[in-house]
């Protein structure tokens, strides 16, 4: 999900270069990927925000001489100062008003709806990993420790295409308080956090800098695991060229720790959710 919405996020900047208008951010265009191959992936259903038709790719010509009456190339993707890591617009930038527009614009064309929350519990989501490393061992004794705590409504999801369908999957994140997970794709969900949201990187794996980045563009509140002496690998890691290696292994948890730091957690989100409410729909 990170590097495809690299992609996504340049799409939209571009429009703001290459366009101007009411008509800037029509839907009635077509949008041609320069691969010889159709486009599939879980996040197909992000083109629904920039296109009403189908993707076209180079074999939808092929064969064919072919000439645009309007055409608009895109800025560059994933150069060295993209959305890679980082995006620094303006060095230590926090709270990018184009992250934020891009987000709300995802949001808006995609129809995804903020839910009164009727019952005042903290919406917490729990991101569980389908794949071979960076699973976490005892992750169900933690959640059934959140779930001793009547303050918090625990939702434990795969965010997977066998599972959930995109859209269902950012329907869930758009309405999270506190949003958990392991370093991986995945948590580029904190795109579609609302405001007062915290990002909880259960533990960055050495990798410390992706998603505290990228929160702080969007401008989510983001805590990691900090005391290296609560955790346990199962083993030191096996990447299949470089050796041991953080992001290759398996993990458990001390579950008083993570209560503690879910705890300061649920402290911003009560600070700073005061006075939200679910917003109407506005393309602008």
């Amino acid at each position: 999900m990170y590097h495809h919405f690299c992609d996504f996020l340049n799409l939209y900047a571009s429009q703001h270069v290459n366009s101007s208008g009411a008509s800037m951010f029509s839907k009635n265009i077509h949008i041609l990927v320069w691969e010889s191959f159709a486009y599939e992936s879980a996040f197909s259903d992000t083109f629904q925000a920039f296109t009403m038709h189908p993707i076209w790719n180079l074999n939808t010509f092929r064969g064919q001489v072919v000439c645009f009456n309007n055409i608009i190339l895109p800025l560059l993707p994933r150069m060295i100062f993209g959305l890679y890591y980082n995006t620094p617009l303006i060095d230590g930038c926090e709270n990018s008003g184009l992250f934020k527009a891009f987000s709300q614009h995802v949001l808006h064309r995609l129809n995804i709806n903020q839910k009164p929350n009727d019952n005042g519990k903290i919406r917490i989501t729990f991101l569980s990993r389908n794949t071979k490393y960076r699973n976490v061992l005892n992750e169900n004794e933690l959640i059934s420790a959140l779930k001793n705590h009547s303050q918090y409504e625990v939702k434990k999801v795969v965010y997977s295409g066998n599972f959930l369908t995109f859209k269902e999957q950012i329907q869930i994140t758009y309405n999270t308080d506190i949003f958990i997970g392991m370093h991986g794709a995945g948590l580029t969900h904190l795109l579609f956090l609302p405001e007062w949201a915290v990002l909880f990187e259960l533990y960055n794996c050495e990798d410390e800098h992706c998603y505290k980045d990228l929160a702080r563009l969007r401008g989510v509140k983001y805590i990691t695991w900090r005391d290296i002496n609560k955790f346990t690998m199962q083993d030191k890691g096996h990447h299949p060229d470089q050796g041991a290696h953080a992001k290759f292994t398996n993990y458990s948890f001390d579950k008083d720790e993570f209560i503690s730091l879910v705890e300061e957690a649920s402290t911003h989100v009560k600070k700073y959710k005061h006075g939200y409410s679910p917003k109407l729909h506005d393309e602008f």
